[in-house]
């Protein structure tokens, strides 16, 4: 039976869910602070996502968090849950689709899915699993699907 869980009421990890199974992590609000750090440290400094005139200039409401910034949190919150952190390795990403922006200050959380899970010779898992980034609004901002492998549980 498909069984939604969210993380305030338990913490789930992906190798004992089930296919179908849906989990929700608690919401994070992206600040400038971080959208300036993820700018230092990658050198992606585009006027668009550190200045507010620029990004306005554009037709944007301010500046803009930058997409995969917006990806990377979520895999951070998806790990700090528990639902994915006894990843081993991260094997993939596909069909990731920026859907609508983001903006210094929205709060997301993460929507994930169980797609498929194998046990491997060693015991590990393969378990694929698509997510949806949502803002304070409900509008999925970002989605896509991972596939990593986990150890046993």
């Amino acid at each position: 039976m498909v069984q939604p869980y969210i993380e305030e009421e338990n913490q789930q990890h992906i190798q004992s869910m089930e296919i179908g199974d849906k989990f929700i992590t608690k919401s994070r609000v992206i600040t400038r602070t971080d959208l300036e750090l993820y700018a230092i440290s990658t050198g992606d400094t585009h006027p668009m996502f550190l200045s507010e005139e620029h990004a306005k200039s554009a037709g944007w409401r301010t500046q803009l968090v930058p997409g995969l910034l917006t990806f990377s949190i979520a895999v951070g919150l998806l790990i700090q849950s528990g639902f994915i952190n006894d990843v081993i390795a991260f094997l993939g990403t596909d069909k990731v689709k920026f859907n609508a922006p983001t903006y210094p200050y929205d709060s997301i959380k993460v929507e994930a899915e169980i797609l498929s899970k194998k046990q491997t010779k060693s015991a590990n898992w393969i378990c694929s699993y698509k997510w949806i980034v949502r803002n304070q609004n409900d509008e999925a901002v970002a989605e896509g699907e991972n596939t990593c492998m986990f150890k046993p549980r």
